[in-house]
């Protein structure tokens, strides 16, 4: 599962949700980290996020897969 990729929401404060590609253990990590606050670096899937915690208001992860098209 730590190979697996999560789609994970991050909901800001007075911003539009982020949306980035993280492992299992680099969400795990976030979580921890939340209980700090303060900045932290993120890297995500395809680029580095420099994240204020203090400003997080909810993570989302994506449990289905996204499909596309008609009658799946």
């Amino acid at each position: 599962m730590s190979d697996d990729k999560l789609r994970v929401s991050i909901g800001l404060d007075s911003a539009p949700p982020l949306a980035v590609r993280l492992t299992e253990s680099q969400y795990q990590g976030l979580q921890q980290s939340l209980k700090d606050g303060g900045w932290t670096d993120l890297d995500a899937e395809d680029a580095r996020v420099t994240l204020n915690l203090d400003k997080v208001v909810f993570l989302r992860v994506d449990k289905d897969e996204q499909k596309i098209g008609f009658g799946l």
